[in-house]
Formats: structure tokens, sequence, C-alpha cells
């Protein structure tokens, strides 16, 4: 039980700081969607500025709420899930690095995560993209004043189906994501203390940060293609921009280059790589 609070807590705390990250992270992977619209934001800390600017404290911080959620619901459990197994698969704490088996769990652990907290990720996914600024505009704006109308929206509109849009490209995001992260982490930090570092704030703070980009590399490409389909309009004949991720990925490439799969990737990595070890 230890597990499953002190993860969602302290990813709760974490994102009421760099959730204006997480915006321009958003925005910036909606941003030339299709190879169309403006182009608002010219990098991190310019979309940092501008939406500061331009929208305040408020937009900054839109979407909080559900990411929130997010955090509390996803990090409780891929950090629960991934250190009950290792526990139940006798990894004790101190003990040899098992990189396959964390891999394992990691993998167990992103995916029962990804299914659980995907609704949050959508609610928090469409509240960040939408501004009432026309010159920040980028993706699909939604209408919603809040979490609870964006509930009311989507179930009305959409009904469960909704909350679980581009479900499998978050959960590939999340498993990427998870076992990665938990793995690199892991392994790098026993690797520095048989080196002769100490196991002290230090060498937590760089297996963290090394952690986070070995993570960020590998579940980005899901990250953005699983945001774009969950931000796009609700389709009423039955046929969405996007089908699903081949779609959506095919499309993106042809449109605007196999690079773009990396758009925000900067943001996210500043978003995970905060000095807190997993």
């Amino acid at each position: 039980m230890e597990n499953f609070l002190c993860g969602g807590v302290s990813a709760a705390c974490a994102i009421c700081i760099v959730n204006p990250i997480d915006v321009v992270k958003s925005r910036l992977q909606m941003q030339g969607e299709m190879g169309a619209g403006q182009r608002a934001y010219n990098g991190v800390f310019s979309g940092l500025m501008h939406i500061g600017q331009k929208e305040g404290l408020k937009g900054l911080y839109r979407g909080l709420v559900p990411a929130i959620w997010f955090q509390m619901v996803g990090n409780s459990a891929r950090f629960g899930v991934y250190n009950v197994g290792k526990q139940w698969m006798g990894v004790e704490k101190g003990s040899k690095n098992n990189s396959s088996v964390n891999f394992l769990l990691g993998l167990t652990a992103g995916a029962v995560a990804g299914m659980i907290a995907c609704p949050f990720f959508v609610l928090k996914t469409q509240l960040q993209v939408q501004t009432t600024v026309q010159e920040n505009v980028v993706g699909h704006q939604h209408q919603h004043s809040g979490m609870l109308d964006a509930m009311k929206t989507i179930a009305r509109e959409e009904g469960i189906r909704g909350f679980f849009r581009g479900l499998d490209a978050f959960v590939p995001r999340c498993i990427a994501l998870v076992a990665f992260q938990m793995t690199s982490y892991d392994l790098a930090k026993t690797q520095m203390i048989e080196r002769g570092a100490d196991d002290s704030p230090i060498t937590h703070m760089t297996a963290s940060a090394f952690a986070a980009a070995c993570a960020c590399i590998a579940m980005q490409p899901f990250d953005l293609i699983g945001a774009r389909m969950m931000n796009q309009p609700f389709s009423k004949d039955g046929n969405p921009l996007y089908k699903g991720p081949v779609d959506c990925l095919t499309k993106l490439v042809r449109t605007e280059g196999p690079f773009a799969l990396y758009k925000g990737g900067l943001a996210n990595y500043m978003r995970m790589g905060s000095p807190i070890p997993p």
C-alpha cells in the first residue's frame, strides 16, 4: 500500500510544479497537425513565455485537475505494481540488479497504469490544448469549461468509449515509459554504486535523469500519436480524422515528416527529468 500511495502523491505534487511545461508539450504536439495551422510556439521556453503573457497563470495551468488525477492514478498503479512485483519475484532491496525481471515487471506495470489512467489523459490533453487566444490556437479546439463539463460532453457525444479514445496508442506509451524508466533507473543506480558511488541523493538524481532520457526516447512517438487521437474532433458520421495509431502515424509522417514524432520531446524530458527518483 505504501508504494501505491507514495508513487501517486509524489507525482501529484510534482505536476503542480511542472504543469506549465506539460501544457507547452501538449500544444507543441498539436502544432502543424496534418501540415496545417499556424506556428504559434517556437520551443519550450518561448512557449512558456508566450502562454504566460497572453493567457496568464490560467493558461499555464490548464488541465491541472485531470493532470493531478492522472498522476495519482497512473503513478500509484505503475509504482505499486512494479514494486509489489519485485517483492513477489523475490527481488530484494539492495540485491544484484536483474534487468530482465525489471523490464518484464515494467511492461506489466505500464499496461495496467495505461488502461486505468487513460480517461484522465484524454481530459487533460483536451483541456490543455484549448485556448481563447486566437494567436495561440493549435490543433482542434474543444469548448470545455472545465473537467466536469468535459466529462459530460464526452459522455453525451461518445459514451464510455470516448474516455478511452487513443487507448491503443496510450497503453504502448505507458508500457514504454515504465519499462524503460524503471529498468534504466535501477540499472544506472546499481552500476554507479558498484563503481564506488555513494547511495546518495546525487546518485538517485543522476539515475533519474538518465532514466527519464531513456523513457522519453522510447515513449515519445506513442505519446504524440495518443495525444493526437485523443484531441481529434468527435466524428458524428463515424469517419474520424485518425482511424487508429497506424493511420495516425502514416498521415503524420506523410504530412509533417518523421521528425514530427518527437514534437514536444524536450518538454516531455523536462517534465519527466526532474530530480525525483522513481
